[in-house]
């Protein structure tokens, strides 16, 4: 099969049903709270669930890849997580534990 055949013997499942396309790009609930918990557990922290999530407000231009979440744990800890955008997919995360009373 010719590429341009291939790529929309694949396109078209997706332009014909849009609900399929937001369904595989939306993640099921929980998933980021798991990723979270498992970057603070590997920085070396104490953390075994995630209670809530604050996201920082949109960034400015350019600093997008910046985007500093503060996890709540259920143990009462607060972490800053932060990934940096000039390592690329294999730029490590930055964990920093916060005091109880600073918030984003």
């Amino acid at each position: 099969m010719c590429r341009p055949a291939s790529r929309a013997f694949f396109a078209l499942p997706l332009a014909l049903c849009p609900a399929l396309a937001a369904a595989q790009a939306t993640p099921p609930p929980g998933i980021r709270e798991r990723e979270l918990v498992q970057i603070i557990r590997q920085a070396g922290h104490d953390c075994r669930q995630i209670e809530s999530i604050e996201i920082a407000p949109s960034p400015e231009m350019g600093l997008d890849s910046f985007r500093p979440e503060v996890a709540h744990c259920t143990n009462g800890k607060k972490f800053l997580v932060v990934k940096g955008g000039r390592g690329g997919a294999n730029a490590l995360p930055v964990v920093r534990p916060l005091p109880t009373d600073i918030r984003l």
